[in-house]
């Protein structure tokens, strides 16, 4: 491939790869891809010299002012959203510019700037990727940009030192650099696979120190979390209609649990089963308003987080009367949690949630993930400062990247379970007041059908069992829902004129009537079910299974989770291919974006483990003392070897003949040019290995020795030959030859005696 080619398909090529960073890590969507992608391959077009090259010459100007233009939307952008960070603009600022270059590329530094912008969306990529594939797509930004940086090199070379003048008394001697850079014989495929090769043992080099170097916080380069984009139906405010319709086809991971129980369960269908009952709880609404559920925001309902020597305990105070004794944490099912896909700072867990435990701070991170107290039970992170000082709590934590940490919950393999609670006579009004609480607004029928419905019921429990018998027997779940038209209650709509509807019009049907019937009630969102990932043994949560659901209180039973949405979501399954690639993302997440001084120390107490054998005492001692010796062994032979082998091929290096330094050329250029070496190295004016032929040239004719001159015109013909194919006439090569026949000779001084006359 000729070397032009080559250089402007390397070029390319790490435009393309620096873009998939930025695919990976969902910073641009696809709109600003696909046109990046369409003016880049038009670019492709744009060479020196080119009609459509000489076109955008002359309408330089105008290019130029839509390049301000777009700097300055960008900025503006960037200065109305602030003070929240959001780098969109910025990334597509950097693209514009790159593909902007493309169109323009022409000397050296035009290339420089593009690698520049490839190497800025890289970084970005690096930066907010939680994806394996950003590994692949960074291993071959490594190989490219190896590639590019040096053919850039040489071009830059071959443009600066062939059209100059080769000595000081030789005439001034060009060659072409169009036809240099149009050679097949400059690079080849063994440039690229022994520079590719290279590339990837940096890539291997850099694996190795990333997990050896001790780890430090992101603090240090980035300050904090970073901001990602929300999901519909985890914020202060849920509207019927959203979450559960809009995510419905949403695959994205939301979370990530290790469940030991699951695990011990041999047969396939029975934990098939148990994942159809997992229930993650999220967020919590105690006042509804005309279709839409909002956190009450009331002191009395604060949920209490008690801190011990280990997990936090979490209690509400209807629940938990002060002075009872902390939870048993060995009878509750624990699960390690990765939040990677959900932006609200809501701290998830099985139904129904007890302790929470967090991973110990990272190393010179500038903030802290903490567990703050929401209501009615709910829990939320948020960060504190380097001063350990809590923010508001009542804010909302709107940057946030996700979070790795353990919950504990009371037995969730039920379809009905509650929780340990007080009779409702040892309850202040206040505290229940909210969760019965109707809307003013709210439609008299809509009362006076709960009470229809419960006529017959005379405890809580029957009621709510009447409720849901009524719901399911009247009508069906469906996400084929028209929006909602008019100024009416959505939920009015759809128990008295709609047939059909989704999660949150079911829960929160059942919920105003169980308030209508006079039974406490909140509404609760968060996902239903999981799928279960053999190869890495954990659940795979998606967004798609998004969830609503009710609890009501049962006086001395607690909370009672109310389910009334029909079992209709069909229980789906990774296939083989995609638990592998599931599994890769979660080993990502864990062991490389989550990668810190605590899991450095867990690798290396698991590799001491296992280089003990799980022995103990004196046996592994000495044992580890023995592996410690062979290792310690093995890198002083290695080094050795290494250094050995170093100065091997500096002896040789420096013995070998300078002719052979140079492929011979089957031409009788080259046959002269070697004879010449040969004859100034037995001069001691041979060529060095770190010197250039035309250097080397120069150094000759400062020698003042015989045949300078002419032996700097022989290597001007000899590159010209060499690296520009060009045809050499043999009748100059021989005059050449009878000029150089006292090469390296000293310069005869005419006698003293002697006058001009």
């Amino acid at each position: 491939m000729r070397f032009q080619l080559t250089h402007k398909l390397a070029t390319y090529l790490l435009v393309l790869v620096a873009m998939s960073t930025l695919s990976t890590a969902n910073l641009l969507g696809g709109r600003a891809i696909g046109l990046a992608l369409v003016f880049g391959a038009a670019s492709w077009f744009s060479d020196p010299g080119s009609r459509l090259h000489r076109w955008l010459e002359r309408a330089a100007l105008p290019m130029r002012l839509v390049a301000v233009a777009v700097f300055a939307l960008a900025a503006y952008d960037v200065w109305s959203r602030l003070p929240e960070p959001d780098l969109t603009p910025v990334l597509g600022l950097v693209l514009f510019l790159t593909v902007y270059k493309l169109f323009q590329r022409a000397a050296n530094r035009d290339y420089l700037q593009i690698y520049v912008l490839g190497f800025l969306m890289v970084l970005a990529g690096a930066a907010f990727a939680q994806s394996f594939l950003f590994a692949i797509a960074f291993a071959a930004y490594v190989v490219i940009t190896t590639w590019t940086l040096i053919l850039l090199h040489l071009r830059r070379e071959m443009e600066e030192n062939y059209l100059v003048k080769h000595s000081g008394h030789a005439p001034s001697h060009q060659v072409g650099v169009a036809r240099i850079l149009s050679s097949r014989r400059v690079v080849g495929v063994p440039f690229l696979a022994a520079t590719g090769a290279v590339a990837l043992l940096i890539c291997l080099g850099s694996a190795m120190t990333f997990a050896l170097v001790p780890r430090v916080g992101a603090g240090f380069a980035l300050g904090g979390a970073r901001a990602r984009k929300s999901l519909i139906g985890f914020s202060d405010e849920v509207t019927l209609g959203t979450s559960g319709f809009l995510s419905a086809e949403d695959e994205t991971v939301a979370l990530r649990a290790v469940l030991p129980r699951l695990a011990r369960i041999g047969s396939d269908r029975e934990r098939e089963g148990e994942l159809d009952r997992l229930y993650w709880r999220g967020t919590v609404y105690e006042s509804y308003q005309k279709g839409r559920w909002l956190r009450a925001h009331d002191e009395a309902l604060r949920t209490q987080i008690q801190e011990t020597v280990g997990p936090f305990l979490v209690r509400e105070p209807h629940t938990n009367p002060p002075g009872e004794p902390p939870a048993n944490l060995a009878g509750l099912v624990r699960q390690e949690i990765d939040i990677v896909g959900v932006a609200a700072p809501v701290a998830f867990a099985l139904d129904h949630p007890i302790a929470f435990e967090l991973p110990p701070p990272k190393l010179g991170a500038l903030a802290e993930l903490r567990l703050v107290p929401r209501w009615s039970g709910e829990v939320a992170f948020q960060n504190t400062g380097v001063d350990g000082r809590l923010p508001d709590p009542t804010g909302d934590l709107h940057i946030f990247s996700g979070a790795h940490y353990v919950a504990y919950s009371r037995e969730p393999f039920g379809s009905l379970r509650a929780t340990a609670g007080r009779p409702m006579s040892e309850l202040p009004a206040v505290l229940m007041q909210p969760y019965l609480a109707l809307p003013p607004a709210l439609a008299p029928r809509i009362v006076d059908l709960a009470h229809t419905v419960t006529a017959s019921a005379q405890t809580p429990a029957s009621k709510i069992v009447a409720v849901m018998s009524w719901l399911e027997k009247t009508h069906e779940y469906s996400v084929d829902l028209a929006p909602h038209a008019g100024n009416g209650d959505p939920i009015e709509t759809f128990l008295f004129h709609g047939e059909s509807g989704h999660c949150e019009y079911f829960a929160t049907a059942a919920a105003l009537l169980l308030r209508g019937a006079g039974v406490p009630t909140r509404y609760v969102n968060g996902f239903l079910g999981g799928e279960w990932n053999a190869v890495g043994q954990y659940v795979t949560v998606r967004q798609n299974r998004a969830h609503a659901w009710v609890e009501a209180y049962l006086g001395e039973l607690g909370w009672m989770r109310v389910d009334a949405t029909p079992p209709v979501r069909p229980s789906t399954r990774m296939n083989g291919l995609r638990q592998i690639l599931d599994s890769i993302e979660f080993f990502w997440g864990r062991w490389v974006v989550g990668y810190d001084l605590g899991r450095q120390l867990d690798l290396a107490r698991h590799l001491e483990r296992g280089v003990g054998g799980g022995r103990t005492g004196a046996a592994a001692a000495s044992r580890r003392i023995t592996w410690r010796r062979i290792g310690v062994g093995a890198g002083v032979g290695i080094g050795l070897a290494g250094l050995a082998w170093l100065a091997a091929r500096r002896r040789r290096a420096l013995t070998a003949p300078r002719a052979q330094a140079f492929p011979p050329l089957p031409h009788a250029v080259g046959r002269l040019y070697r004879k010449c070496l040969d004859r100034l190295a037995r001069r001691d004016l041979g060529r060095r290995p770190s010197e250039t032929q035309r250097e080397h040239a120069r150094r000759v004719s400062q020698a003042g020795v015989e045949g300078a001159a002419a032996f700097a015109e022989l290597t001007a013909l000899y590159l010209e030959a060499r690296f520009g194919r060009a045809a050499i006439d043999e009748t100059r090569v021989a005059e050449l030859g009878r000029r150089l026949t006292r090469l390296g000779e000293p310069v005869e001084s005419s006698p003293a005696g002697v006058r001009a006359a």
